[in-house]
């Protein structure tokens, strides 16, 4: 190949008066000039390329830092997060304690409540029932005109006390016992006039 190059610069060399010597000095000093440039622009292509890679290993290794550097505060945050849970926990399950203790406390009171709303319903049945019979019995008592005997009206008030639901069984067998007994064999005071 070098030889059909050679032929064809001494054919080229022979029409144009030049020397062969000199077409090649001409070549070769081309061929240099060439190669300076391609040198040159490889070295630039080199230095940018090298500056590329250096500034890229700096982001890179910058980046590599910062990614670390997150990793560790994410840890201790997992770490504080883990903490919180276990105490916020407890607390939970102190508070559903307290829930539980409430909600039965809360039966308890309105059983309690239920008794003493029923207790205070029969109590004041009782007292109107009571306040009710008082109310008949003035009545009656101003109805009559004549006189009656002490022992009659106490009789008739002893019946009605004896009939009233707050009245313990005890008593209501003293009175009924009282109330049966022959009144001529008590020693009597003298009667008031009604």
């Amino acid at each position: 190949m070098q030889r059909a190059v050679l032929l064809s610069l001494a054919v080229h060399a022979a029409s144009e008066n030049v020397t062969p010597i000199q077409k090649v000095l001409t070549m070769m000093e081309d061929m240099k000039a060439k190669g300076i440039a391609a040198k040159n622009e490889e070295e630039t292509k080199f230095s940018a390329f090298s500056s590329w890679c250096t500034n890229t290993k700096m982001a890179k290794s910058d980046a590599i830092d910062a990614g670390n550097e997150r990793m560790e505060m994410l840890s201790a945050e997992i770490k504080k997060g883990a903490v919180q849970i276990a105490k916020l926990t407890d607390r939970i399950q102190e508070l559903e304690e307290d829930v539980g203790r409430w909600k039965k406390d809360k039966v308890s009171a309105t059983t309690v409540r239920d008794a003493e709303r029923a207790d205070f319903t029969a109590t004041q049945t009782d007292y109107s029932e009571s306040i009710d019979a008082v109310t008949g019995a003035i009545n009656v008592l101003k109805k009559r005109t004549a006189d009656a005997k002490q022992a009659d009206l106490v009789q008739t008030s002893l019946l009605q006390v004896s009939n009233l639901k707050l009245v313990t069984y005890t008593t209501k067998k003293a009175l009924t016992a009282f109330l049966q007994q022959d009144p001529e064999l008590a020693y009597e005071a003298p009667e008031a006039n009604a």
